[in-house]
């Protein structure tokens, strides 16, 4: 049946198997839309969350700074009070202060302690018994004559349990100067209370730290056992720099979260919305997971339809790839069944011609192909080729071989005085005494112009240099059109003279110079280091 609808529909051709795929790639419009519909989701989303979280920050900015300023304008209040103007300075009347402060304590619970202290920072009164002054940072007097309010770090109060902030206002001014300090410990306790209402309002987090990241207020009224609980100071830089807007960082419980923050005007504290990002995006990943399964089941559908035409096209064109390759191997053995009807059928039997007819020349083109056309020596790619070989054998056996770098001498000249004919003669020549002169297992190439490359396999330096010789004596006895030509040669030893192929070579070449620059007509060795010796012809 499906033989019969491939024959109705000439899925034999190579148009009409493109025609088929053209059809199932109808398949890629759904995927695009699917993929444009989570982007926009995501996106629209985002917007959401994003207003969300800016919205539910500056709020809780605004909620914090309020709380503060309540805070001051109650002390401020209290510090105004006839009982502190009349007794302070008073030190036989000072339980009165401590009575008023703990009076005062005692109605408002967001104050731990209050205490009434000098310029100097000594204790003048406290709500509690056997009170010390409250530890503050250097220039708080300053600070407090300057902004008449003063709010120090948050710090965590091991006795309290919990973390506290100083908020101090001046008492009374003579001169233009404080005469004393109102200061009271102060818990986030109502601020907790204000920043869970928030939350209620939100579907995420909202928190308060410090620049450094460290946590003061949590809408889940964590103030009473985060002592250690930070954020990553980078990362709240990082909020505070991209106020207005939402972040994905690691957030205050360690999981992957989108936030948004945003400064205090009174202090450098750091309200902070936020969600983990599961919960964030939760509706778009079910919407992907729905669209990943969709197409998990168009795919396993399209997959049983590629089946079926990987039999009809895949399969003739994997035997005709997997023969080519081996032809490229060299392996001409070679021999394709039939490829059916169609452009496939058609193109499996010109490969078989081809193979047959590469068959029937293969010794003629592997010829051509190591070969240089003039001399018949190898070639500079086959000469490579051997020296990789060759230096394979000697480091894996630790044995050694030489190589000659040939060069005819002034040949330049002879060429110009005598004509290019005459000049390939010598040349021809020349590649016959090398040939006549090495080894059969021995390679000898045409290294390039009037230079030559000979390889001499497991040889040392000192039989190198007698063929070398032997070779500047047959170039002496040969006459050309144009007179007698001699030959310079340069001997290099591996690994004497190199621990590479190129390396020997660069040697050799080195002494063929040397060569040339003692009169040429001769044979020079390469040098061992900076010392070395020479023989001449």
């Amino acid at each position: 049946m499906i033989k019969r609808a491939v024959s109705r529909l000439r899925l034999t051709s190579i148009r009409g198997q493109i025609l088929g795929f053209a059809v199932l790639a109808a398949l890629i419009p759904a995927l695009v839309t699917a993929v444009i519909s989570y982007v926009q989701n995501r996106r629209a989303l985002t917007d959401k969350v994003t207003q969300e979280l800016v919205t539910a920050s500056a709020q809780a900015g605004r909620e914090t700074d309020a709380w503060l300023r309540e805070r001051i304008y109650e002390l401020r209040v209290f510090a105004s009070s006839y009982v502190i103007s009349e007794n302070l300075g008073r030190h036989t009347r000072s339980g009165r202060l401590a009575d008023f402060l703990n009076s005062v304590g005692a109605r408002f619970g967001d104050y731990e302690e209050l205490q009434l202290v000098d310029p100097a920072g000594r204790l003048i009164a406290s709500s509690m018994q056997n009170a010390h002054p409250m530890k503050l940072a250097d220039g708080w007097a300053k600070a407090l004559d300057v902004s008449r309010g003063l709010v120090s770090d948050p710090y965590w109060d091991k006795k309290a349990n919990r973390r506290l902030v100083v908020i101090g206002v001046p008492v009374e001014r003579a001169g233009g100067r404080p005469l004393a300090a109102l200061l009271a410990r102060t818990n986030f306790i109502g601020l907790s209370k204000v920043l869970h209402a928030l939350r209620s309002q939100s579907s995420g987090r909202v928190y308060l730290t410090t620049a450094r990241g460290q946590l003061i207020a949590d809408s889940g009224g964590g103030v009473g056992h985060a002592e250690r609980r930070e954020l990553d100071p980078r990362d709240a830089s990082r909020v505070i720099a991209g106020e207005g807007s939402i972040l994905t960082y690691r957030g205050i419980d360690g999981k992957d979260s989108v936030g948004s923050g945003h400064s205090l005007s009174r202090t450098s504290w750091i309200a902070i919305a936020e969600m983990p990002v599961a919960d964030a995006y939760a509706q778009v990943t079910r919407l992907r997971n729905t669209t990943l399964l969709v197409v998990s089941g168009l795919l396993v559908i399209v997959g049983l339809i590629a089946y079926r035409m990987a039999v009809l096209i895949v399969r003739p064109l994997d035997r005709l790839i997997a023969a080519a390759g081996k032809v490229s191997a060299g392996d001409l053995t070679v021999d394709l069944p039939s490829g059916g009807r169609g452009e496939v059928g058609y193109l499996t039997s010109v490969f078989n011609t081809m193979v047959g007819s590469l068959r029937d020349h293969r010794d003629q083109l592997e010829r051509l192909s190591n070969t240089d056309s003039l001399t018949g020596l190898s070639n500079r790619r086959h000469m490579m080729d051997a020296l990789r070989t060759e230096l394979a054998r000697a480091k894996r056996t630790g044995g050694h071989f030489s190589v000659l770098m040939v060069d005819v001498d002034h040949f330049k000249k002879f060429n110009d005085t005598h004509g290019h004919q005459a000049g390939d003669e010598v040349l021809v020549r020349f590649g016959t005494v090398l040939g006549e002169t090495i080894r059969a297992y021995d390679c000898a190439a045409r290294y390039g112009g009037e230079e030559f490359l000979v390889m001499l396999s497991g040889t040392g330096e000192s039989e190198a240099v007698k063929v070398a010789q032997r070779i500047c004596e047959r170039m002496r006895t040969e006459s050309f059109t144009g007179g007698h030509v001699t030959a310079s040669i340069g001997v290099a030893e591996y690994p004497g003279h190199g621990d590479t192929s190129d390396a020997v070579i660069g040697r050799s070449d080195e002494a063929l110079y040397r060569a040339k620059r003692a009169g040429r007509d001769r044979v020079v060795c390469a040098v061992a280091g900076r010392k070395g010796k020479k023989s001449s012809a």
